[in-house]
């Protein structure tokens, strides 16, 4: 029994060795077959229905290749949610116009909202699809969408093994750093935003790491390397880590000292962010009327502040906020509170919001519907529904449009 054992501890043993060998084997051989790296995944492993070429016969969907008419189709069709069909559809792109950059925004869209769905075999899978199989050219975007597919998984050497292939941008480096400060590997994280230069982006992912790990030294180390190098909005934006910092150890007046004297748009979001996560609600509110007054805002700012409000149970300041901001500012943080209203099962405050959104997408219908539903209201829950399927018949009418 001894020997047996013996012998059936080895046999696992090396057919686990002989396994990993053979991944190797294959990661190795698909890095030489493949003009991008696709990390330990075995393109034979990914969804055939994804990877697999067309046949250009059997392309039956009139006009389904022209990069125009498929990018508009193919947004319509992720709008209602439908992310296999619009794989399916936007996989011929790929028999169209390579070099026009509506195939290649229909290639980053379907992989971006495969990777915002945590599909990432999927996302990898269409990647090899355009970008290896039938060599369209990827941007940046295209290569920063799996890079953080990789480090979101854990598998931030597969990032690194990808970064080689590319021009990176300071997306690509924050994603990086990030990913490696999460695998505890501070120090090549270091080595890696410093190889690329001082961004503040990414010292002020670094500088956040050290501050987490209660090493204040390495992170004014970092900051007077930002404060030689980089300009006055950079260091207003990476005094933000210190605002966050001071704030989490309980010391406002020290906190206070880094907020910038001037405003700007990159660095005040960051700090109105920060003072609404920290409960500061006086003090965003003050700066936030300090960003319009100097029309210092994006959508992105009313989209932080709707939040922040909401956050704390303020409904009544984040319609004000909404009422306040220009329409083209609005739709996102319309959706926002829109869903919040619902959770709290004020659905019929959420369906008066609705009618200002110009098109709003099938998670708002049904974040409604189910407000209602949960309600008792079922009359109204129907009604929401089928004012969701006209919206989408009207999508749909556009996708089969000549």
């Amino acid at each position: 029994m001894y020997l047996l054992g013996r012998i059936c501890t080895k046999s696992l043993f090396l057919s686990k060795a002989f396994s990993f060998s053979r991944r190797q084997i294959s990661s190795s051989i698909s890095t030489l077959l493949y003009r991008y790296p696709l990390g330990r995944r075995d393109p034979y492993s990914l969804p055939l229905k994804l990877t697999q070429k067309l046949d250009p016969d059997d392309v039956v969907l009139f006009d389904t290749t022209d990069p125009f008419i498929l990018r508009f189709r193919v947004a319509n069709i992720l709008k209602l949610s439908a992310l296999d069909y619009a794989a399916d559809l936007s996989r011929y792109a790929a028999l169209g116009r390579p070099s026009c950059s509506d195939t290649l925004v229909t290639c980053n869209a379907i992989i971006n909202a495969m990777c915002r769905a945590k599909r990432y075999d999927d996302a990898i899978a269409l990647f090899h699809y355009f970008f290896n199989k039938y060599n369209i050219i990827p941007n940046t975007f295209s290569f920063n969408l799996i890079i953080e597919a990789h480090c979101d998984e854990g598998h931030v050497d597969d990032a690194l093994q990808l970064y080689r292939y590319f021009t990176p941008d300071s997306d690509t480096h924050c994603l990086l750093v990030q990913g490696l400060v999460d695998a505890g590997r501070i120090d090549e994280a270091v080595d890696l935003a410093r190889s690329a230069g001082v961004d503040c982006r990414v010292f002020h992912v670094l500088m956040g790491a050290f501050l987490d790990q209660k090493d204040d030294n390495r992170a004014y180390e970092l900051f007077r390397e930002v404060k030689a190098t980089c300009d006055e909005e950079g260091i207003a934006f990476v005094s933000s880590t210190f605002v966050n910092y001071w704030l989490e150890i309980g010391k406002f007046a020290k906190a206070m000292e880094y907020i910038p004297p001037k405003v700007d748009l990159k660095s005040g979001n960051k700090i109105l962010e920060v003072l609404f996560n920290h409960g500061k609600i006086s003090y965003a509110r003050s700066y936030f009327k300090r960003m319009l007054d100097e029309c210092i805002f994006d959508s992105e700012t009313i989209n932080i502040v709707v939040n922040g409000y909401l956050m704390h149970g303020g409904f009544g300041d984040a319609l004000e906020t909404l009422i306040r901001s220009p329409s083209r500012n609005m739709r996102g943080a319309l959706g926002n509170i829109i869903a919040r209203f619902c959770e709290r099962g004020l659905a019929s405050e959420a369906e008066a919001l609705l009618v200002e959104m110009s098109s709003p997408d099938v998670a708002t219908f049904r974040a409604l519907t189910d407000a209602y539903v949960r309600n008792g209201r079922v009359d109204d829950a129907v009604r929401v529904f089928n004012k969701m399927v006209d919206s989408s018949l009207r999508m749909v009418a556009n996708h089969h449009a000549p």
